[in-house]
């Protein structure tokens, strides 16, 4: 949390505001971010009951007095020109603007290196978005904000819609977050069934998706549950463009 908040604070780009929302946290949590807000001007917001991530993004959303909105998840943290570089970026046409991520795992590290540009096509597939990006506050108000009856999955649901009614994501091509994958580590993102979510979120927006989506969706939830998938399925159910990927997923993860 601390790490996080002072990636915020060290930003090149100076005219911000920070929401916390605590969500009913039982550890110091609450002592550190008065401590935090002595020395920056920082919102608290704390949740009498857990409400999950959903909701806690969805409060910090409705406090925040700014145009434009970027979130950022307790055990991630950003690189200082992450905000000034995604200002200059945004543009009018487009949705939102996301930046490259540098994925850090148990024993590894990579950097999720995505398209320029990511249409509402793009991510009927997949989430090729990520789990933050910047755009205007009056866009998320728009959409409706966070699903908060989706278990997981709300990032990917709110993109979709973001881009389907306000235009494609870009991304700026630097690698401007840092995202924890550590299998220990505990965040709100990852709370509630995960599985029963993106089947949820693949129900809401199927009817969007043609057939090719539709398979290669339902091919990656199975294998999200843990079962095997053979190479002839893998090859009847994933478009062309995406099977150096699914190849190497299988190959070497």
């Amino acid at each position: 949390m601390k790490r996080a908040i002072n990636s915020v604070l060290e930003q090149t780009w100076g005219n911000m505001e920070i929401v916390v929302v605590d969500d009913a946290s039982e550890d110091d949590t609450p002592d550190l971010l008065r401590e935090l807000s002595v020395e920056s001007a920082i919102t608290l917001v704390r949740n009498k009951s857990p409400k999950g991530a959903a909701a806690s993004r969805n409060i910090a959303i409705k406090h925040a007095k700014g145009e434009f909105v970027a979130g950022l998840d307790d055990d991630d943290f950003w690189r200082p020109r992450r905000i000034e570089l995604m200002m200059d970026a945004f543009e009018e046409g487009y949705s939102a603007v996301c930046s490259n991520d540098r994925m850090v795992f148990d024993n590894r590290e990579i950097v999720w290196k995505k398209k320029p540009l990511i249409t509402l096509n793009d991510l009927l597939f997949y989430n090729q978005v990520g789990n933050q990006v910047l755009t205007k506050k009056t866009y998320l108000t728009e959409v409706g904000g966070y699903d908060e009856s989706l278990s997981s999955a709300q990032d990917y649901d709110l993109w979709i819609r973001l881009v389907h009614d306000f235009g494609p994501i870009k991304t700026v091509p630097h690698t401007l977050q840092v995202v924890n994958m550590e299998s220990e580590r505990e965040r709100i993102s990852t709370s509630g069934d995960e599985t029963s979510g993106y089947y949820a979120c693949f129900e809401k927006h199927k009817s969007k998706m043609n057939e090719v989506q539709k398979k290669y969706q339902l091919y990656r939830m199975k294998l999200a549950e843990g079962e095997k998938a053979g190479w002839l399925e893998m090859f009847r159910s994933v478009p062309g463009e995406l099977l150096i990927k699914e190849i190497t997923r299988k190959l070497f993860l």
